[in-house]
């Protein structure tokens, strides 16, 4: 086995949650209101079933072969060399995604807090640290998910409630000025985003113990951190209104600056930057380990660490050319980055599922030979 480490099921439940919760918590209240406007919060809602739905179709896709990662499945129901394109594919989405997670780093911190800091001394200094994560093995980053799992979600109950005397309800009206495809595509959004960006787990379920109430238990990850997130973009609708939540790329960000009680508890933005970062390094953490792991697995390699280097040097470098600027990103990539999580987080792997279901079909009720 390429990893000696094991999960148990609490800790796979905790990077489930922060994978969905991930770099969302600030741009998906933005995202989603491009879509649906003023109903995106009723999107958000539809969207925890289905994606809790989601999340059980890639379960059930890992628990059909518990002992063997996403590559592994491929190359087994699609043969060696298609197999090995899929995975190829999926790879090259872990190391996009990687290097994506790193430069949204650099710019929020560049654009919002460290103003006249380099973007690739944050950028560095964020690699540095998802390398020496992935460098102490999976089981360390469960342990350390456990410690830090608690910050990100006081922060959003806290950020909830202390905005509720800024509430606005008539930012919510009109109900019915949304027409049914831009309803379908918000709805489409609050699954791909949160929980079909959860893809790399297929890569851990490996190495994580198969203990009682597992299924069960990160579907209800998934679902928790799919309602976080409608939480924010609730009150980021009844705060700030549809039109300042499309166009404010950091949305939740704004809505920390927002808080004042007494005139002692303002201010409390960096703490929403800190549990950002929390959750956007855990998520980029865990595609960072899948995109490692899934090479090695690839070339037949005993160990993954040997990779490690030249990995970061490679997620550095994509980093820093993976757009111009934060505008590039807004404006040209964020619109088709939900086609690329539709079809890699839920057309291919259900075709997959399908394949795995017939295949296993055949194998038990074989044709009579003549």
């Amino acid at each position: 086995m390429l990893e000696q480490g094991r999960l148990g099921t609490r800790q796979l439940a905790t990077l489930t949650f922060l994978m969905v919760i991930g770099d969302m918590m600030l741009i998906y209240p933005s995202v989603i209101t491009s879509y649906a406007k003023q109903n995106a919060w009723i999107c958000a809602l539809i969207g925890i079933p289905l994606g809790m739905g989601l999340m059980a179709m890639f379960l059930k896709l890992g628990n059909m072969h518990p002992g063997k990662n996403l590559v592994q499945i491929a190359r087994k129901y699609l043969g060696f060399w298609p197999g090995t394109v899929f995975s190829i594919v999926y790879l090259f989405y872990f190391l996009v995604g990687t290097s994506t997670h790193s430069r949204e780093i650099g710019d929020f911190m560049t654009s919002q807090i460290f103003q006249f800091t380099p973007i690739r001394i944050i950028i560095l200094m964020f690699v540095i640290t998802l390398g020496w994560g992935i460098y102490n093995g999976l089981e360390a980053i469960g342990r350390t998910s456990e410690l830090l799992l608690p910050i990100v979600i006081i922060f959003i109950l806290v950020l909830s409630f202390c905005l509720l005397p800024k509430v606005e309800i008539s930012h919510l009206k009109p109900f019915t000025d949304t027409d049914v495809v831009s309803l379908a595509q918000g709805i489409l959004v609050s699954v791909t985003y949160p929980v079909g960006e959860a893809i790399p787990i297929l890569m851990i379920l490996p190495y994580t113990a198969r203990q009682a109430h597992r299924t069960r238990d990160v579907v209800a990850a998934a679902g928790l951190g799919n309602l976080m997130l409608a939480m924010l973009v609730t009150i980021s609708l009844l705060v700030l209104g549809a039109f300042l939540t499309q166009h404010s790329i950091y949305a939740s960000f704004i809505l920390s600056q927002k808080i004042s009680i007494g005139g002692f508890f303002e201010r409390i933005e960096a703490i929403m930057a800190t549990s950002w970062l929390i959750s956007t390094y855990f998520k980029a953490m865990i595609y960072f380990y899948a995109f490692i792991v899934g090479i090695a697995e690839l070339f037949n390699l005993k160990q993954y660490r040997i990779l490690l280097l030249p990995a970061c040097m490679l997620v550095f470098g994509m980093a820093n050319v993976v757009a111009p600027n934060l505008t590039f990103i807004v404006i040209t990539i964020v619109p088709y980055w939900v086609d690329w999580d539709t079809t890699l987080g839920i057309l291919l792997p259900g075709m997959l599922l399908l394949i795995m279901i017939f295949k296993k079909g055949k194998n038990r009720y074989p044709t009579d030979q003549c």
